[in-house]
């Protein structure tokens, strides 16, 4: 058999058997996450790897075909020489092997820190992109030269007692024992005791490099498998032939059964590094009307001719087209009475301010919700004389889709933004402040974080808006900051201040600790004991602190004279995830832990009670301003109602409301949506896009363990309820495409 035939198969047959184990390593950690059947997730990411791997396999055959066209170095070959050298001439290849990878280490660390510095002082693209090019160059030049001047050296003092390939794994092994030493001193934005701790940033999620790694193990094979290829020899080549043909068989058969059970499509899509890439690859690859979804590989795609229909469009009720692929076309909206009723208005103060607070990150793990942890004493004992929400829910997992829409009084996809990550909201909308302060109010703010200076639109409508409190350095979507004393320290300021508190007024206050990098507090109890897990102590920590701070502030506003007529509301953006759904993070979907949120209503003169059914902070706008007296906008221009009924009358029946959450898709995350119905806690039905919907009876299931989508009947009726809230939204498209690189 020639060569130019026998390499290049052989190659992608040793391709494929990589991809086959590590579809097997993929599969059993995505199997246990997912409680997917272990079959059904190896054989949908095998299928999905083929076509990485056949590529794989080719190209590392081009590579070796045209560096060795006689194929003269084989592994025994290079043995061989390797074996003939001089003694000098092995030394000095054991030293360099065992120098260079900690040299190329150390010019990573010292370019990431140079980079680092150039972004801080900053400047526009033009200019920081060629002076980190050049620092880049320079890194790896005298790195280069540090180990051409130290080999020599070395090389004497290693002789002929260790070869190439022992100093090689001893100086990798150095290099990566020091890298992932400063992964684990960092923190996700590079911050630590030592210059690894640059290094720290890899362990962002977005920065997920096993995709890279096992890339490269099937390449790895394919070398294998194409230096292990021998002309002439068909039973070799024969074998690799039928290994390809029954990868391919893999693929064919998966294209449809994966479409038949989009679970295991889903399963793959959340939990298989490489494997939800290759899964994009291939709907990508089989979308045929190029509208983002195939007819195959679980896609959902019920017409792959009309972009018009797919599992992401919105179903037009009662034009008799299924759009949305869901097996029926939506009925149409049955006819709703006066949205919004005139309410009687409530028997409190009729000049209440408004001190709202909002903390970033907080789970709703706090003692007035039974939290066993001391975490929470300031705002346990406000809880204590005030309206508790038991179930209140944020519109989203992250700040940037979840604190704008709140004080707008829209989701997020409703409202007026650009499409990057932290979204810039436009003028065109209008927020909470700019409502109070054309009714009179003096508006104030005050905040920590970048995100929060005025080019994002969040100070819209404030008189004063102040950011003194905020880090110089403050750049990253995480920090190891403190500053929630500062922020208290802000807030008594302003209010301090007689002319901002001599008529009616609204201040709002967002605390930032909580959120991560987690920072120890001396002086805050030690919550380690009993804890699993090293991150939630510290998380409790900042909890801490930061109530012990927001303590101060409302023991300031409980000594003033307008502390009797001041209307406290603590809430706040998002929870986090620790461990659930092996997850540590928030920002990504819409489980229990990163969208339940603490929501505390302190009213003068109100009993304090308990609300136990479910509300959205959609409604958080509309029952402030009934409760200020503050009259509604017309019709439409919020999403939410005012529950000012079940703040100011505990003795009142407590309306049943559906929870909507709604994270468009941003450059770093895909479109998550959730809908909560029935009596409370309810069933929860999640879409992420595409044809796979996820259900679960938070009254039997508060984990969220156990999948009932498999229960047609009940996903039907969920979905025609979460079909019927998609139809109501006014809904205002992004493209985030244009903000993916930044």
């Amino acid at each position: 058999m020639k060569g130019w035939f026998a390499r290049p198969v052989s190659s992608v047959a040793g391709a494929l058997a990589g991809a086959g184990i590590v579809a097997l390593l993929e599969a059993l950690k995505t199997a246990r996450e997912w409680r997917a059947p272990l079959g059904n997730v190896a054989a949908g990411d095998v299928a999905v790897l083929v076509p990485i791997a056949t590529a794989a396999g080719l190209a590392v055959a081009a590579f070796a075909m045209v560096l060795d066209p006689g194929r003269r170095w084989t592994a025994h070959e290079v043995v061989a020489r390797a074996r003939a050298w001089s003694t000098e001439v092995r030394a000095r290849w054991a030293a360099a092997a065992l120098l260079a990878p900690p040299a190329a280490l150390g010019a990573i660390v010292v370019s990431a820190q140079l980079a680092r510095g150039l972004l801080a002082h900053g400047g526009g693209a033009w200019s920081v992109g060629p002076a980190m090019a050049l620092a880049s160059t320079a890194a790896l030049a005298l790195a280069a030269a540090a180990v051409a001047a130290a080999v020599p050296p070395a090389a004497r003092v290693f002789r002929d007692s260790v070869g190439p390939l022992a100093a090689g794994f001893c100086g990798t092994s150095f290099a990566l024992a020091c890298a992932c030493v400063g992964v684990r001193l960092g923190n996700a934005s590079g911050d630590g005791p030592t210059p690894l701790a640059i290094l720290g940033v890899l362990a962002r999620r977005e920065l997920d490099v096993s995709p890279v790694v096992l890339l490269a193990a099937i390449a790895l094979c394919a070398l294998l498998g194409e230096r292990a290829s021998r002309a002439g020899r068909w039973g070799r080549v024969v074998v690799a032939l039928g290994l390809v043909a029954a990868a391919w068989a893999i693929v064919v058969q998966q294209a449809t059964a994966l479409d038949e059970d989009p679970q295991t499509a889903h399963a793959i899509q959340l939990g298989a590094p490489l494997g939800r890439i290759g899964l994009a690859l291939a709907r990508r690859a089989t979308d045929r009307d190029h509208d983002g979804a195939s007819a195959y590989f679980g896609g959902g795609d019920c017409d792959d001719r009309d972009p018009r229909r797919n599992p992401d469009a919105v179903d037009i009720p009662g034009n008799g087209i299924d759009e949305d692929c869901s097996g029926a076309d939506l009925e149409p909206a049955r006819p709703v009475v006066a949205a919004r009723a005139a309410s009687a208005r409530p028997a409190v103060p009729r000049d209440l301010n408004l001190v709202l607070v909002t903390i970033d990150t907080l789970r709703i793990d706090l003692g007035f919700m039974g939290y066993p942890r001391p975490v929470s004493p300031n705002l346990d004992r406000l809880a204590s004389r005030s309206t508790v929400f038991e179930r209140a829910y944020a519109m989203a997992s992250y700040t940037g889709k979840s604190v704008g829409p709140t004080m707008i009084g829209r989701y997020p996809s409703e409202t007026f933004r650009d499409g990057a990550h932290f979204d810039t909201y436009f003028p065109e909308n209008t927020f909470l402040a700019e409502r109070l302060r054309d009714a009179g109010f003096r508006t104030m703010g005050a905040a920590s974080y970048w995100y929060f200076k005025p080019k994002y639109g969040l100070s819209q409508g404030m008189d004063m808006w102040d950011l003194s409190a905020m880090p110089p350095d403050s750049a990253a979507d995480v920090d190891s900051s403190v500053t929630s004393d500062k922020l208290a320290d802000v807030a008594i300021r302003l209010l301090s201040d007689p002319s901002n508190v001599s008529g009616r007024f609204f201040l709002w206050v967002h605390f930032f600790d909580p959120h991560a990098q987690y920072v120890p507090h001396p002086e805050a109890p030690s919550f380690a004991a009993g804890a699993k897990g090293w991150a939630k102590p510290l998380y409790d920590g900042e909890v801490w602190f930061t109530d012990h701070h927001l303590g101060r502030l409302l023991d300031f506003i409980a000594s003033r004279p307008w502390g009797a007529r001041t209307a406290i509301v603590v809430t706040a953006d998002h929870g986090e995830a620790f461990d659930e759904h092996g997850m540590n993070w928030h920002g990504v979907d819409l489980w229990e832990p990163i969208v339940r949120v603490p929501l505390v209503v302190y009213v003068p003169g109100v009993r304090p009670h308990r609300v136990k059914a479910r509300r959205s902070l959609v409604d958080l706008v509309p029952t402030l301003l009934d409760l200020l007296g503050v009259p509604q906008p017309p019709p439409g221009e919020l999403s939410g109602d005012s529950t000012v009924g079940a703040i100011v009358s505990p003795e009142a029946n407590v309306d049943e409301r559906d929870v909507f959450m709604d994270m468009p898709a941003g450059p770093q995350v895909s479109q998550h949506r959730a809908i909560i119905h029935g009596t409370t806690p309810g069933l929860k039905l999640m879409h992420e896009g595409g044809p796979v919907f996820l259900l679960f009876d938070l009254s039997r299931d508060p984990g969220e363990l156990e999948d009932l989508s498999r229960d047609r009947a009940a996903l039907a009726r969920m979905k025609e309820v979460y079909e019927d809230k998609l139809s109501s939204l006014h809904e205002i498209h992004v493209d985030p495409a244009p903000y993916e690189s930044r």
